[in-house]
């Protein structure tokens, strides 16, 4: 177990950590990243690797929002998918408001 400060690396033998949350100090609802760096034997590190974790709103939906494929060549269609869009039951999610930002 271990508690994450946003900036502050945190560092394990293991392969596997579970991300502890102090309870009077939560993560904020809202999409986070996590970049993981391993290290071999003779102390050389890898590329880093990012993933996301989405942390649900109690009350409001939370909007997920992926692009498929994720690299297009100029002049290709692709899809913008906010299938994994949720509310926290009864609620559910019915309208979806897409906009280009840049």
């Amino acid at each position: 177990m271990a508690t994450f400060v946003v900036g502050t690396s945190v560092e394990t033998s293991e392969n596997v950590v579970e991300v502890t949350v102090n309870p009077a100090t939560p993560i904020s609802p809202g999409t986070h990243h996590f970049q993981l760096v391993v290290v071999d034997d003779a102390g050389n590190q890898s590329d880093p690797a990012i993933t996301q974790v989405v942390i649900r709103d109690a009350t409001k939906p939370t909007a997920v929002l992926a692009v498929v494929p994720t690299q297009v060549a100029a002049g290709q269609s692709f899809r913008l998918d906010g299938s994994r869009s949720s509310d926290v039951p009864p609620g559910k999610v019915v309208k979806y408001i897409w906009t280009m930002l840049d």
